[in-house]
């Protein structure tokens, strides 16, 4: 017999949705459940089963009420319609959520988690946009694994019908990936057209070393981080560092997946968003660090992660959202809103903040008697009512509320007389939270905002002053020197020099004192006397202010 069941949303369209079936068996008065059955669909499944009594739950994402039915089956087909109501109509709002940091079809005898499931399963959690990392399929994995380079066609191009088939006016799938995987951290991107192998950016000496430790440490010999994302970025890509405090231990040995050269990405304007909710609702470690940036005077939107296997993973990470607010449903749109920090992090719950009327964000300027009105709004999700919220200024808690409510408004008015940063954040009885983005109130220029390095170099030949010639970057244009090189570049860029022929670079990220920061991070050695948790690093670790010191005004010397 068939069970036929039909899930709608409150305009009576078929919703795609996540579906519980459970055979019940009654026992001395009490219902006891058989083995869940787990399906997600476009809002149309089909279940052929045995006569029984059944428990059907439906869910999409945490804001809508889930609904559940018993049915009991005899000889005929039973068709049972749900419909959803949706606790709080985000789109309405001018939000939309999306997720950049997934990984799908790395079982190679697994046919599980390709693009279309990954697909129906996103649409089913109620995201409206999903950029899908590597690897995709089989063949890709095989083709990484084996080291065949043949294939050249954009990933895009190669699964533009797949695309087209599971896109609608509701959810929006794009290729994405992480696409940096090294010692110095994890990069993943959004919104652009990335070529094969996926894997170009993977320190594969790395890895298998880091869990052995045996030998020295391996050279590195693919592009630094901020190289590869300004090679593989478009105009509208978003560059994220993902999971920025991640760390664990394997037999003894400290295996990092820190952003451990977060502080120079910054100055060097490889990355546009930062992660601050992943793995947990409530990720303390990476929020004190990202608070430590923008107490340095730093622009920086905070995104959420799922770092999801499609093919693998328990499904808990896929609570980990962004909410953006765009001014269309477009990729192009989120993107533009995305590095302009209009964003929310969530486990469940959302929050809004204005502050005199603008959203997360905007830069207001102050004055010596300017009084700034905050508007706070929160809806709880389906798991559970809200049970505090917090206007936090500057990185630190301003004000509390506790209160037990479905949707709750707090006003307040504060006097800002310095450079600060307003954001609010919620929790909720299951211990989910919502976290906004900032509305800075500010009278400077952001510290990483056109950035540039005094650069000066002594260079010597044989042990003698040098004469020669230099360019940046490509410039065609060279330029003589006498002895010394003065110059003003942005951290990304290359120095070259040319002496009797022979032509050396400067790359400001090889620097000892910075590569000296970085190894204390990537090596654990923070955490010699193992007073931290997996996942926990302080953040002064990271010595942003010291970075941007060192950057401001540097001083080599080169010998040929």
């Amino acid at each position: 017999m068939k069970l036929k069941v039909q899930v709608y949303n409150e305009a009576k369209e078929q919703a795609s949705c996540k579906i519980h079936l459970c055979e019940l068996h009654h026992n001395s008065g009490l219902t006891v459940n058989s083995h869940k059955i787990v399906v997600y669909c476009n809002g149309a499944y089909e279940f052929e089963l045995e006569a029984g009594e059944y428990g059907i739950e439906c869910f999409k994402g945490p804001l809508f009420l889930p609904v559940e039915r018993k049915v009991r089956l005899d000889q005929d087909d039973v068709v049972v319609e749900v419909y959803l109501q949706k606790i709080v109509d985000t789109k309405r709002l001018g939000l939309y959520s999306f997720d950049a940091h997934s990984h799908i079809s790395r079982n190679l005898n697994s046919t599980a988690g390709n693009l279309v499931s990954a697909s129906a399963i996103m649409k089913g959690e109620d995201f409206n946009f999903f950029f899908a990392g590597s690897p995709y399929d089989l063949e890709t994995h095989i083709q990484d694994r084996d080291g065949n380079r043949e294939e050249k066609a954009a990933y895009r191009e190669k699964y533009s019908g797949t695309i087209k088939a599971v896109n609608n006016s509701d959810f929006i799938l794009d290729i994405g990936n992480e696409i940096v995987k090294c010692r110095y951290g994890h990069m993943f991107m959004m919104n652009y057209e990335q070529l094969p192998p996926f894997s170009k950016y993977y320190d594969r000496a790395w890895d298998p070393w880091l869990f052995t430790k045996a030998g020295a440490e391996p050279e590195y010999c693919i592009s630094y981080p901020y190289e590869a994302l300004g090679k593989e970025r478009g105009g509208n890509s978003v560059a994220v560092a993902a999971h920025p405090t991640s760390w664990w231990s394997h037999n003894g040995e400290f295996i990092t997946n820190i952003a451990a050269s977060l502080g120079f990405e910054i100055l060097a304007g490889s990355i546009d968003a930062m992660v601050i909710m992943g793995y947990d609702s409530d990720h303390l470690s990476y929020q004190k660090l990202w608070y430590d940036v923008l107490d340095n005077g730093y622009f920086m939107p905070g995104v959420a992660e799922t770092d999801h296997s499609f093919d693998s993973a328990p499904m808990e990470h896929l609570k980990f959202r962004t909410y953006t607010f765009a001014d269309e449903f477009s990729i192009d749109s989120l993107c533009t809103s995305v590095k302009a920090g209009k964003n929310m992090v969530s486990s469940g719950p959302v929050i809004l903040l204005k502050v005199n009327g603008q959203i997360p964000g905007a830069v207001l300027n102050y004055t010596e008697d300017d009084e700034f009105n905050i508007q706070i709004e929160t809806f709880r999700c389906y798991q559970a009512s809200l049970s505090k919220i917090q206007l936090i200024v500057n990185g630190e808690v301003w004000k509390e509320v506790g209160i037990d409510d479905p949707h709750y408004e707090l006003n307040e008015k504060l006097s800002i007389k310095q450079d600060s940063y307003i954001l609010a954040k919620c929790y909720d009885f299951a211990g989910n939270v919502a976290i906004t983005n900032p509305v800075y109130i500010r009278n400077t220029p952001f510290a990483n905002r056109n950035f540039q390095s005094d650069l000066t170099i002594c260079i010597t030949k044989d042990g003698q002053p040098a004469d020669g010639v230099f360019w940046i970057d490509h410039d065609s244009d060279k330029t003589e020197f006498t002895q010394e090189i003065r110059c003003t570049i942005k951290p990304a860029s290359e120095v070259n020099i040319a002496v009797a022929g022979t032509v050396k670079q400067v790359k400001l990220f090889e620097m000892g004192e910075l590569q000296q920061i970085f190894r204390n991070l990537y090596f654990g050695y923070f955490n010699q006397d193992n007073r931290y948790s997996a996942g926990e690093v302080p953040a002064a670790c990271f010595e942003l202010s010291r970075i941007r010191q060192i950057l401001s005004k540097v001083e080599l010397q080169i010998s040929f």
